[in-house]
């Protein structure tokens, strides 16, 4: 371990659960064969460090997926760090890459179709920079990057073949040709659900940050229907072609669904959708049929007026054409090519073909949900939902539907050898919702946590007004201790609370990592918010933290609720998979405080429940956190 021996010597602190973890990792690459290790490393063991540098050492390919894209940079650091240590020692390089799904990155050929007054400025720049394509560092609306960004639909495998942007292509060229060279890519969890890697019989997979694996992996699972695509991916590409097209998209859910929501923003679980979807095929799909055809009549003829008025046309024009099934075999072999790029006027009508292309494609997905819908089987849930679009200047409404327990969508087998790992991770709970099952390891805590004031108010959630005067009250507590103070609630509902105070911010009101930063700075005082904040937020020093209640999630959050319909069907306890879930969030939440040795202060937790589930205060226990019920 020559990095780890150099790192000492510049006055890395040596760490005993770091060296237990290098020592699972090198075994986990040693043994290879589809070996899994699962470890629950708290914060402090240093557990980025203790699988780099054992992957780099043994010079072992690996896909490391983390949660979020924010914690792809994070562990953009941590890499450009080491293999500057490795290369300087070993005198070798260690070449990786973040690697993101394609709707991160631009489409050269969706951009220039645009038409030159409505590129972004932003864009233009970014064009003229040393920039890889990522969405990520160019500012753009949404509806912007939807339009913009790489898509299955439009850059099928044939289109790419004559694209015009081939070889300058973010992804399919660049991003493509360092993938296959990386020792190392960096993924978040929705990749491995989305994409299938090559070789990675060749690769360990490392999964870092694995708490909430189950719910990316059923979330990237997701599919369904929104107004949003119906009226600007489907009709509006519709009315490109014929200009009379009309659907009345907006009734059509409006008057189905509105009856559903109490907020301007919500989700509601549904056991199925088949009620919500009476008359789509009548009143939707056939008229999107209707019109198709009709574009399909109109470009057949174009095409064959073309073809029957030139001598020649270009190679790519006609491979291109033989693929869209326009034209007879027997005609396609009548073409004669002398030239390989299309014409301006062949450009024109590859634009046609190519919108043409992407409406079919679009209206077969739509179908297949719809066909899946009608099926209803066990092993799906179902959501409704609604939320307002700028874009649209209404309600964006949508249907989704997921697997609950996504256990068998993704092949773990498949890598060398899958290393899983977070402050909190369950062997309980990835056996049941992913099906990982291995060689489990519990390495011990090393922050002072004996040093954290722990204060249980005598407050019930069930009698709301007492409660919320005792959350108020605590906060306000909090407030006067602490420059830094974190408030984790458990439901939207509960920002209410909050909203007359100064020197806060709420989640939503900025990007997550903004906020933090502003905290971080003194800007602001207070960050209230929910599920971010009991995951993944990192501010050191001394803080508040205030506890809403305990974390058990929703029952009428779509994933819970059809969790729990599902384990009720078969027989289980749904409730164990609660308990484990919110034990997962409130060892978490608890994280929030401790993120260094030196750090400390209060958390505040309002709920008096928690003696009655004994867990968590086992939780408090075995971290040597002593509580006082106030």
């Amino acid at each position: 371990m020559e990095i780890y021996r150099f790192l000492l010597s510049k006055g890395l602190e040596k760490r005993s659960v770091q060296e237990k973890f290098f020592q699972i990792v090198l075994s986990a690459i040693e043994e290879g064969e589809g070996s899994v290790k699962i470890v629950q490393a708290p914060t402090g063991t240093g557990k980025t460090y203790g699988y780099l540098i054992p992957l780099m050492e043994k010079g072992q390919k690996a896909i490391i997926s983390t949660g979020t894209k924010l914690l792809q940079e994070q562990l953009r650091k941590d890499i450009e760090t080491l293999r500057s240590y490795y290369s300087y020692l070993m005198g070798k390089e260690v070449s990786y890459l973040i690697l993101k799904g394609r709707s991160n990155y631009l489409c050269l050929d969706r951009y220039y179709d645009l038409p030159e007054v409505e590129r972004p400025q932003g864009l233009q720049d970014a064009l003229s920079s040393a920039w890889d394509g990522d969405f990520e560092f160019v500012s753009l609306s949404s509806e912007l990057r939807d339009k913009l960004c790489v898509d299955d639909d439009y850059c099928t495998s044939y289109y790419r073949q004559v694209c015009r942007y081939r070889q300058e292509c973010y992804y399919w060229d660049r991003i493509k040709r360092l993938e296959r060279s990386a020792d190392l890519l960096v993924i978040n969890h929705a990749l491995l659900s989305l994409k299938d890697f090559e070789n990675p019989e060749e690769r360990v997979l490392v999964i870092d940050e694995a708490h909430e694996l189950d719910k990316y992996i059923t979330s990237s699972l997701s599919q369904g229907i929104s107004l949003y695509t119906l009226r600007v991916d489907i009709v509006g590409k519709i009315r490109e072609f014929l200009q009379d097209a009309d659907i009345d998209l907006e009734g059509f859910f409006s008057k189905r669904l509105d009856g559903l929501f109490k907020e301007d923003r919500e989700e509601v679980p549904v056991d199925s959708l088949i009620d919500y979807l009476e008359g789509f095929e009548e009143e939707v799909l056939t008229p999107m049929d209707h019109y198709y055809r009709r574009i399909r009549e109109e470009l057949t003829q174009s095409v064959r007026s073309f073809i029957s008025n030139v001598l020649f046309v270009s190679l790519k024009f006609k491979d291109y054409l033989l693929k869209t099934g326009l034209i007879e075999w027997s005609r396609y072999l009548e073409l004669r090519s002398n030239y390989e790029e299309p014409s301006s006027f062949e450009e024109g009508l590859l634009k046609k073909l190519k919108t043409y292309e992407f409406l079919g494609r679009r209206l077969a997905r739509v179908k297949e949900f719809y066909r899946l819908v009608k099926e209803n089987p066990q092993n799906m849930g179902y959501l409704v939902g609604r939320r307002y679009s700028k874009k649209l200047q209404t309600y964006n409404y949508y249907l989704e539907c997921f697997p609950i327990f996504p256990a068998g969508y993704v092949d773990f087998s498949s890598y060398k050898a899958l290393v899983v790992t977070s402050a909190t991770v369950d062997p309980e709970d990835l056996a049941q919702t992913l099906g990982i099952r291995g060689d489990y390891y519990q390495l011990e805590h090393t922050f002072p946590y004996h040093r954290v004031n722990f204060l249980i108010y005598r407050a019930d959630p069930r009698r709301k007004e007492d409660w919320e005067d005792c959350v108020r009250r605590a906060y306000k507590y909090l407030r006067s201790l602490y420059d830094k103070v974190l408030v984790l609630l458990t439901n939207r509902e509960q920002l209410k609370l909050f909203e007359r105070e100064e020197g806060v911010a709420l989640q939503g009101d900025e990007g997550l990592s903004s906020l933090v930063a502003k905290l971080r700075e003194g800007r602001i005082r207070t960050l209230i918010g929910l599920d971010s904040l009991w995951f993944g937020v990192d501010v050191k020093g001394q803080k508040g933290l205030l506890m809403s209640k305990l974390p058990f999630e929703s029952p009428e959050e779509p994933i819970t609720y059809h969790r729990i319909r599902l384990l009720k069907s078969i027989g289980e306890s749904p409730f164990d998979y609660q308990k484990r879930k919110a034990l997962i969030k409130f060892r978490q939440g608890i994280g929030r405080l401790m993120r260094s040795k030196e750090d400390g202060g209060t958390i505040i937790l309002c709920d008096s429940r928690v003696f009655k589930f004994r867990e968590f205060l086992q939780v408090l226990e075995d971290l040597g956190i002593s509580y006082k019920l106030v």
